[in-house]
Formats: structure tokens, C-alpha cells, sequence
């Protein structure tokens, strides 16, 4: 009877450990905010973590506090996190703590904001003073349209900037400092600075005060999206001391994320530098790392510039995205709550198994039957599901990539006469109806639409920089008559063609 005994409470035991749901590695996250930024940063991380299942994650935000997002590494150290993943508050600040977990032998991934020296695994992350470059590319641009229209008087230059002391705000705001001294050789341009602290509340009060107490400045360049949209609204509510009607100054942001996509669609802002938070890339340089494969240790992310063309198609992928995440959280909690059932009856099981030997062997099969029920369940139901996000998930990349690659192909050739759908397709590999399709998909048009389109922008950028004439516009970009081309320009942008 003991052997018998012992050898059912092995196979009990067995049973409880077969099948298990539990994740191999956990991954500690540690987030310096809870901005709309690093939820973008979450939801691509959730989403490739969904082609992991041996990880997890466990996050810990630090709401802007350097001391608690140290306590907070501290903690992940004496849990022993399989790895650690930082996007810091302060890179300066925050770094004792990442050369500490370094140090006990656990794998750290920096992301965003670069620690200072080298004792780190990896960094994933933005230039943000390659950023304040492209931030002073845009003052310029506006500068030099400025001034055809006043010459000899200064072009203000309204800095919203982050949290001071912060990582990216010193840089971003010494990148566009030294961007525009070089280009400035005149010393025109005169750079104020407000601070709005990452927020758009913040944003809209010290802007909305500036206002009131100085003359308007030419443009607004702020730090991030929602400041630039804090911004936005402040100009807007604050009508001109002069005819008392709104004011329109142009605004430009940082970070390309959703409400900045949609504040450059609806009109408020008019252009964001992509800022990529790439939180599929962390994963999945995570999963390398902890698998013993080969990864890049150093990834600087490009940041380019978003208008109002690039913003609708983004959009639009964000939008995707963000349906898929919703499905995907509802699946999640259907199958965590199937496994949580099933770990319990194990668990009951057990417990049977030591204390009531005879009772166990009563509800073995009521157990089993059930058991089984619930893995065809998970197998034909949850799974399945599971499966066709991770479709739609590297299809959303595939479009991705697509609408960067038709965008090169066409601005490449813009003024070629030879550009026509054929001429597109052949160079992207693509059968017309496929083009016609894959375009209509990534560019809400079709392929003629997208090319005049982008010859349009073309040929404004053309009229406001350079000294070409609308005759000479129109025949570089290949439009069959100036008055052709002329009626085109009105039809997209809503007046008349004008050298400035």
C-alpha cells in the first residue's frame, strides 16, 4: 500500500507539471513614464511577445522619478529577472542602477534614452539630437519662406521643451541650437523657450502665456506630440491682439504617434518627426539574447519627417494596430482564464492525492475527462486565434515596408515621363491589378493619384525654395501644360501656384 501510495503521488505531481502554461524566461520592464509614447512602446511589445510564448513581461513605471525607477531596478535584481529591459527617466542619473544589474550577470537592454559608457547588453533607441537637427531643418525651411515676405526683421522661433534635465529635451534642444547656428549665418532667427514638461495641459498653459505677454513668433516647435498639439490649441484659443481672429502658426512635433498622425490630418500641427519606439524590435532582440543567439548591440532607430501624405497612411496602420491589440487582449483573457482553471484543478488534484489517497482515485477520471476538454478547447479555439493575429501582425509589417519602398520608387522618379503604372510595377515587382491593389490598400488612392500627389508636394517644396518658375515646375515634374498643372495644385492644396 505505500508503494502504491508513493507512486500515485508521483504521477500526480507529473500530471501537475505536464502541458504547463508558465513562461521559461521573465523579463523585467522598466518604464520611466506613462505617456502616450511608451503605451505605443507597450503595445508592440505585447503584440511580438505574442511569437514568444516561453517570455513574460513584468513592468514598473516610475512616473518621472529617478529615485523610484532605481528602487524599482533594485527590486527586478533580487527577483533575478531572466533580463531587463530600461527606458530611463535620466540616463545619467539612472545609470548606477543599470551598471548594477549588469553587473550581477543579468542582461540589460537600454531603450530609448542611451546610458552613458558601455555596461549594458544592448540599446535600442532614437538619435534625439539628430532629432533637434531635424527640427532646426524645418525652423530654416520656414525662415527662408519668412523671409521673401519680411526681409530685415527677426523670425521668432517659440521652443516648447521637455522636462528639464531630461535626456531628450537637452539634447533635441542643443541639435536644433547648433542646427540652426551653423545655417543661421545672419543671426535672424531667435530661439524662446517655454517649458511644457512632455504634456499637453502644460503645453497649452505656458504657451497660452507666452501669448499674452509677447509679440507672436513665426513658428512653434515643440518636444513631442501632445505638446505640439497643447500648443496648437492655445494658438488657437488666443485670437490676434490685431483683428481679433484666430491665429495660424505653424507648429511642428516629435514622435509620430497616433494623435500626433491625427492632429497633422486634421490640420492642427504640420509635421512631427518620427520618433520610433520599435517595442517589436526589444522583444525580439530580447528573445536573441536570452536564447543565445546573435544580436545587434547597438541600433540607432532614423528619424525622418512626417507630413501630411505620410500621415494618412500611418495612420491608418496605427488604427489596424490598435484593432488588432483590442482582439488580442479579449483572446489573451479568454485563455489566461482557461489556464488559471486548469492550474487550479491540477493544484486540487494534489492535494487529493496527499491527504485523501482513496478520494483521489475517485475524481482521477472526472479530472482527466475535464483536463482534456479544456486543451481541445485551448487547441481548436484560442490557438487558431492566437495563429491569425500573428498573420495579420506580420501582414501590418509587410504593408509597412511596402508603403516605404512605393514612396522611394515614386519620389526617385518623379521627374522621369517614363513614370507611369506600368513603369511602377515593373520596378516593384508587382502585376498591375496587384499594384492597383497593394497601393490602394497602403495610400487610400490609386497608383496615378499617389504619383501626381507626390509630384504635387514636390513641386511646392520646389516653388517655395528655389527660383523656378511655375512653367519650369511644371515641365520638370513632367505635367502636360502649366495650366494643366496649375489646376492641379488648386484642386489639392486649395489656392493658386505662387513663387514665393
Amino acid at each position: 500500500m505505500r508503494n502504491i501510495i508513493i507512486s500515485t503521488f508521483i504521477f500526480a505531481l507529473f500530471l501537475t507539471g505536464c502541458n504547463s502554461h508558465t513562461p521559461q524566461y521573465r523579463i523585467g520592464v522598466s518604464q520611466c513614464l506613462d505617456d502616450a509614447w511608451r503605451q505605443k512602446m507597450n503595445y508592440e511589445m505585447e503584440r511580438e511577445l505574442l511569437l514568444h510564448p516561453d517570455m513574460t513581461l513584468s513592468r514598473r513605471i516610475a512616473y518621472g522619478s529617478n529615485e523610484l525607477q532605481c528602487a524599482q531596478i533594485d527590486s527586478f535584481i533580487k527577483e533575478r529577472v531572466d533580463l531587463l529591459i530600461v527606458s530611463p527617466n535620466e540616463a545619467e542619473q539612472v545609470k548606477p542602477a543599470v551598471t548594477k544589474a549588469y553587473r550581477a550577470g543579468i542582461p540589460v537592454i537600454v531603450a530609448d534614452r542611451r546610458v552613458p559608457g558601455d555596461e549594458w547588453t544592448a540599446f535600442i533607441g532614437g538619435d534625439n539630437y539628430k532629432v533637434g537637427q531635424l527640427m532646426a531643418q524645418w525652423v530654416m525651411g520656414k525662415a527662408k519662406e519668412y523671409g521673401v515676405k519680411a526681409k530685415g526683421k527677426p523670425f521668432v522661433v517659440l521652443e516648447v521643451a521637455g522636462l528639464p534635465g531630461s535626456t531628450p529635451a537637452t539634447l533635441r534642444h542643443k541639435g536644433m541650437m547648433e542646427g540652426i547656428e551653423v545655417a543661421d549665418t545672419k543671426g535672424r532667427i531667435v530661439v524662446e523657450s517655454v517649458m511644457g514638461s512632455w504634456y499637453k495641459e502644460n503645453a497649452y498653459e505656458v504657451v497660452s502665456a507666452y501669448l499674452e505677454n509677447h509679440p507672436l513668433p513665426d513658428v512653434i516647435v515643440a518636444h513631442n506630440d501632445l505638446m505640439a498639439i497643447g500648443a496648437a490649441e492655445a494658438v488657437t484659443r488666443n485670437p490676434s491682439p490685431v483683428t481679433n481672429s484666430p491665429l495660424s502658426i505653424p507648429v511642428m512635433g516629435v514622435d509620430g504617434i497616433h494623435p500626433g498622425l491625427q492632429a497633422i490630418v486634421d490640420g492642427k500641427i504640420e509635421c512631427s518627426a518620427t520618433y520610433s519606439s520599435r517595442g517589436d524590435m526589444i522583444i525580439d532582440a530580447a528573445a536573441r539574447i536570452l536564447h543565445k543567439e546573435s544580436y545587434v548591440r547597438d541600433t540607432v532607430l532614423e528619424t525622418t519627417l512626417v507630413d501630411i501624405t505620410a500621415a494618412y497612411p500611418m495612420l491608418k496602420q496605427d488604427e489596424d494596430i490598435t484593432r488588432d491589440l483590442e482582439t488580442l487582449h479579449i483572446v489573451q483573457t479568454q485563455s489566461e482564464s482557461k489556464w488559471k482553471q486548469l492550474r487550479f484543478d491540477r493544484f486540487v488534484l494534489t492535494l487529493f492525492v496527499v491527504f485523501f489517497f482513496i478520494l483521489f482515485v475517485i475524481t482521477l477520471g472526472y479530472v482527466f475527462i475535464k483536463q482534456r476538454k479544456i486543451q481541445k478547447e485551448i487547441k481548436h479555439d484560442i490557438i487558431p486565434q492566437l495563429e491569425g493575429m500573428q498573420e495579420a501582425i506580420l501582414l501590418s509589417k509587410k504593408d509597412e515596408a511596402f508603403a516605404e519602398r512605393l514612396r522611394q520608387v515614386v519620389d526617385d522618379y518623379l521627374t522621369d515621363p517614363n513614370l507611369t503604372v506600368e513603369f511602377l510595377g515593373s520596378k516593384l515587382q508587382l502585376s498591375r491589378t496587384q499594384l492597383f491593389r497593394r497601393v490602394k490598400a497602403v495610400a487610400g488612392k490609386g497608383p496615378l493619384d499617389y504619383i501626381r500627389e507626390r509630384r504635387l508636394i514636390r513641386a511646392d517644396e520646389l516653388l517655395r525654395t528655389t527660383d523656378m518658375t511655375i512653367q519650369q515646375v511644371a515641365l520638370e515634374l513632367c505635367f502636360s501644360s502649366p495650366g494643366y498643372f496649375t489646376k492641379c495644385y488648386k484642386e489639392y492644396f486649395g489656392h493658386l501656384p505662387s513663387v514665393r
